[in-house]
Order: C-alpha cells, then sequence, then structure tokens
C-alpha cells in the first residue's frame, strides 16, 4: 500500500513525463527537446526543495576563477554565496552554494553517458571551500555536489547499471547518481554503488527512491551548512585590507 505522498511523487512524474513526451514529439531539434525535458525535471524537483534551496541552470565557479562546463540543472543555497544571476533561470554559481549537478537525457545512450562523466569530470578541478595547506598548496575542503545522471528512457533493453559501469568503474566516481525512468535508480555511497531496478508493478519507484534520497540529503543541509566567507568570489590577487590610517596616508 502507497502513502498519499509516494502517490503525489509518482503522479507528478507521469504528468511531467507526458507533457515533455508530447512536447517533444517530432519537434525536429536536438537542444529544444532537451530543454523541454530539464524544464519537465525541474517541475518534478522544485516541489521538493525545502526552503533554503532553488534550482536553475548554469556554470558552477570557484574563487580560483575556474568553472565547469553548462550544467542542466545546479540546485543550490545562497546561505553560502549568492549567485551571479543572468537571470532566474541561468547563471554562475560558487560551488561552495552548490548541492546537486544534474544532467538530464531524453533517451539514454553510451555516448551520453560517457559525455555527462565528461561534464561531471568538469567539477573535479573547482575548490570548494579551500584550504591552505602548510606547503603552501591549496586542497579541496569539500562537500562536493552530488553528481546526478537522469534520462526519461533509455536505448538499452537489459541491465542499465551494467551497462554505465562499463564506463563509470572509477573509485571516486565522477557521477554519483544514476536515476533512469522505467530503469533503476542506484546511488554509490561507502565505496560501493547501491541502488534497484525498476519495477514494472509499482510505476516510477525508482524515481521515488531518488527524491526520498533527496529530501533527506536537503533536510541535513538545512541544520548542518557551513560558514563561509563569500568574500573572497571578490578579490583580486593583490587586493588587501589596510587600516584607516594607511589608506588616509596613502600607504
Amino acid at each position: 500500500m502507497t502513502t498519499r505522498y509516494y502517490d503525489y511523487i509518482v503522479n507528478k512524474i507521469s504528468a511531467a513525463k507526458k507533457t515533455a513526451d508530447d512536447l517533444a514529439k517530432e519537434v525536429g531539434h536536438h537542444g529544444l527537446e532537451g530543454q523541454i525535458r530539464e524544464l519537465a525535471l525541474k517541475e518534478c524537483v522544485e516541489p521538493f526543495l525545502t526552503h533554503s534551496f532553488q534550482c536553475s541552470s548554469g556554470k558552477m565557479i570557484d574563487i580560483f576563477q575556474s568553472q565547469s562546463d553548462q550544467i542542466d540543472l545546479i540546485v543550490y543555497q545562497t546561505k553560502a554565496a549568492p549567485p551571479i544571476l543572468i537571470n532566474k533561470d541561468l547563471g554562475f554559481f560558487p560551488v561552495e552554494c552548490c548541492r546537486y549537478a544534474f544532467e538530464v537525457k531524453s533517451t539514454l545512450t553510451a555516448s551520453q553517458i560517457k559525455d555527462a562523466i565528461k561534464k561531471f569530470k568538469s567539477l573535479w578541478p573547482l575548490k570548494s571551500y579551500p584550504k591552505r595547506q602548510d606547503d603552501g598548496s591549496i586542497e579541496d575542503g569539500g562537500p562536493r555536489p552530488v553528481a546526478v545522471l537522469f534520462a526519461f528512457d533509455s536505448d538499452v533493453s537489459g541491465s542499465e547499471i551494467t551497462r554505465f559501469l562499463k564506463y563509470e568503474s572509477s573509485v571516486h566516481p565522477a557521477c554519483t547518481v544514476l536515476c533512469v525512468l522505467g530503469k533503476g535508480y542506484w546511488f554509490f555511497h561507502g565505496g560501493r554503488w547501491h541502488g534497484f531496478a525498476a519495477d514494472e508493478n509499482e510505476p516510477y519507484s525508482e524515481f521515488c527512491g531518488f527524491i526520498t534520497g533527496f529530501m533527506n540529503t536537503l533536510a541535513a543541509e538545512e541544520t548542518a551548512m557551513r560558514p563561509f566567507s563569500p568574500g573572497g568570489y571578490m578579490r583580486a590577487e593583490d587586493q588587501r585590507v589596510m587600516p584607516v590610517s594607511d589608506v588616509e596616508s596613502g600607504t
């Protein structure tokens, strides 16, 4: 027996998929079809955001001017550092404020798995909460955004996770969550992959599993957000703060 909350999630993704399928049918433009799918997923994610979080698309950045590839959907909060929004749906996001990064695919293929992994690897150079070591080097202080590969369909008839692991078998995977409608939901934790294949007797149970983990993560973040000084994003290398007396004397 399912709960009202579970049924709400199922109805949400079912309606979004149908609408996206109808709009994308014979659209004849790969980029437009992709945008339709991204908006459909956004509509299914936004209702489950806790009050500190929002979602948009764009690039992640760090205080050293590094930037990621374009990310389809970013879940971020503004308590740590505000984003630079070009408009409400596009911007540059300090990596410290980012919690999830989504790559959204219409029908998942082998080439799209490889493309998503490549995009997620562009997050690796970013330094979140950077820490200077005794030798002067800079290390990432984490946490890293959760990298989610989400697809509305798949072109493989067999196991989705088996195919995925042909391309992402690293002990430190760039993509840490895989959710494919009709195929299953898996996540990387504690050095190994966990999850389950979709059950035809429980439509969209894979999406419900993902949303459960998603909500649990955001709820935990609400009570454990780390302090951060976002002014670092405004600092040029030679900028420094001087005592008022030095400023007035020109020294």
